[in-house]
């Protein structure tokens, strides 16, 4: 009986490493990733930063190592706003290097600048795709604020104020059941032109005494309440 025990093991290992061997990765496998498909960033009116994206290989090697970083032509990142270095260098006995991403308000203007990178191609190099920067211009000319009075269900609450192209350039949720009210403090360029949109997750909108308030520059932009179903959207400027 134990010698039948030990066959039925070693007869379920074989197939259990069998069946794995199509989804693991030799150790040697020359391979590259971004560390993360996207990341987000805000460059000041008239000023830069930098945006720090690290890069991983899938081994460690005596030698550095340098792969070929290039932008992808389906980026809609201002022009001259951006500077991406050609490569990433990988130090000798790590599997870590990083891409030191500039950025400047030039040109920015309206909208969500999307920055997309790319490895080059490598005979014998597979990748993990790409990443994407998605940065805008912080306005800082025109402040307000959104007062909310909850309906008792706060956790079905969320918002969010979109530009004239679509993006997203502030937004708020993850409040509580048994929240009474909050205040968000609101900032947005001058000039421009947005879309606030109030949702609420279950889709019976906010009962009495629940309210959405949006001022912006000392002037109402827009108040919600009653049963607006899912979503509410009020178009608004700050000229």
């Amino acid at each position: 009986m134990k010698k039948f025990t030990y066959i039925l093991l070693a007869f379920i290992t074989i197939v259990t490493l069998n069946s794995c061997e199509q989804s693991i990765e030799p150790l040697g496998t020359n391979y590259v990733t971004f560390a993360e498909p996207e990341f987000s960033a805000g460059v000041d009116v008239g000023g830069s930063t930098t945006v720090e994206i690290p890069v991983f290989t899938s081994n460690v090697s005596g030698s550095a190592r340098t792969f070929v970083v290039s932008v992808d032509e389906s980026s809609n990142a201002a022009t001259g706003s951006y500077t991406v270095p050609t490569s990433v260098e990988i130090p000798a006995n790590t599997n870590k290097g990083m891409i030191t991403v500039s950025l400047t308000d030039t040109n920015l203007g309206i909208g969500v600048n999307k920055l997309i990178l790319n490895f080059g191609a490598e005979e014998g190099l597979s990748n993990g795709g790409s990443t994407t920067i998605s940065y805008i211009q912080n306005c800082t000319e025109v402040t307000g604020t959104l007062d909310i009075t909850f309906d008792a269900y706060g956790s079905e609450t969320s918002w969010e104020i979109t530009d004239s192209l679509g993006g997203v350039v502030v937004s708020g949720g993850g409040y509580a059941d048994g929240d009474v009210s909050v205040s968000e403090p609101i900032t947005l360029c001058s000039g421009r032109d947005y879309t606030f949109t109030f949702k609420d997750s279950f889709g019976d909108g906010y009962a009495s005494p629940g309210m959405a308030t949006l001022t912006i520059g000392g002037d109402v932009k827009a108040t919600v309440s009653g049963d607006f179903g899912s979503s509410s959207e009020t178009e608004f400027d700050t000229k």
